[in-house]
């Protein structure tokens, strides 16, 4: 009787979520995306990542850690897991989908998974990469980027409900992820904490 009362005490426990952009990078600042900007940080951003690392580390402690896998979000948080003695889990579904403009008539159609996901080496031992979940998703274009936030909403709603919860990651995803968790939009600044209750 007591371990069936656990397990639904467990199972009607809420979530703290918080979602965290990565930090600003040369092609966020500058708006030219190559692979010489998309992953490094300006200035500014790491000013970002230092200063949320300083935040996380004074803030409750995580049930849960779950990154992109794109180096800008595993460096973000590298600094953070390094300092607090963790270790995240690479969750392939957080990568970057669903930038540019919406089309008129946006529906979810497929998306797939493409080249295997590698660390940084000078920061691969703070990260997880779960068996079967080692490649990274491919959303060619918007339909098909709503279809793996689909598949993410589905997977957390499964798998990662309950207790405090951090997510890293983007804003084309991370915007339509939070939108489809709690009904409304938020603007996802670099390095910057949204928190959510999810009942």
């Amino acid at each position: 009787m007591f371990a069936g009362l656990s397990l639904l005490l467990v199972l009607a426990r809420p979530t703290d979520l918080v979602f965290v952009r990565h930090g600003e990078t040369v092609a966020n600042a500058t708006g030219h995306y190559s692979s010489r900007t998309l992953n490094v940080f300006s200035p500014k951003g790491q000013a970002g990542v230092d200063a949320l690392t300083k935040r996380l580390l004074a803030a409750p402690p995580f049930d849960r850690i779950l990154v992109s896998p794109s180096p800008r979000a595993l460096r973000t948080i590298a600094p953070y897991l390094r300092a607090a003695h963790r270790k995240a889990t690479i969750w392939p579904l957080l990568y970057e989908c669903c930038t540019g403009r919406r089309p008129k008539h946006a529906a979810p159609t497929r998306f797939s998974f493409g080249e295997k996901i590698r660390p940084p080496k000078d920061i691969a031992d703070l990260f997880v990469v779960l068996p079967g979940q080692d490649r990274v998703p491919v959303a060619s274009d918007y339909d098909s980027g709503l279809a793996q936030v689909e598949a993410s909403l589905a997977e957390f709603r499964s798998r990662y409900l309950g207790g405090r919860v951090l997510l890293v990651g983007h804003s084309g995803h991370g915007g339509q992820l939070l939108h489809g968790l709690t009904g409304g939009w938020r603007k996802l600044a670099n390095c910057r904490e949204v928190e959510i209750s999810i009942p």
